[in-house]
């Protein structure tokens, strides 16, 4: 294994030992079992997916698909002791369809001879910002 994904986390090479362990011994075609999947998914949900599959030897987009499936189960199941009717105070919704505000761009040119021209351009579109600088950079009456 490369240096950087060594398995350096206990449980996490406890689970890759498990996997291995299950590789030798299985059946041809037979499925990987339940508990060694919900190993994978809890470390998946602490250092991510990319790595755990990586170390495991799983497939990402199976352990990925896996992680989803659980956590939209435990996002519909309430916890014990918890109202269902109350919205999640860890939630917060963001409409990306519009803009927050528009971002300003700004606008440094200079020359040779080290002048420089700073020019702040609120929401400017990138033609308008390229219009700019040909204008202001044009030699000749």
């Amino acid at each position: 294994m490369p240096p950087s994904l060594t398995v350096s986390d206990p449980q996490l090479a406890a689970a890759a030992a498990a996997l291995a362990e299950w590789r030798k011994t299985r059946q041809r075609s037979s499925r990987i079992p339940e508990d060694l999947w919900s190993r994978a998914i809890e470390l998946a949900e602490r250092y991510g997916i990319a790595k755990v599959a990586v170390a495991l030897k799983l497939d990402y987009t199976s352990l990925k698909r896996r992680l989803a499936s659980t956590a939209a189960t435990t996002a519909k199941r309430p916890a014990a002791g918890v109202r269902s009717s109350s919205p999640s105070r860890d939630f917060v919704e963001l409409d990306f369809d519009l803009p927050l505000a528009p971002s300003p761009c700004i606008l440094v040119l200079s020359d040779r001879h080290g002048r420089a021209l700073r020019i702040e351009l609120p929401g400017a579109a990138s033609s308008d910002i390229a219009e700019v600088a040909r204008s202001l950079w044009q030699t000749g009456p």
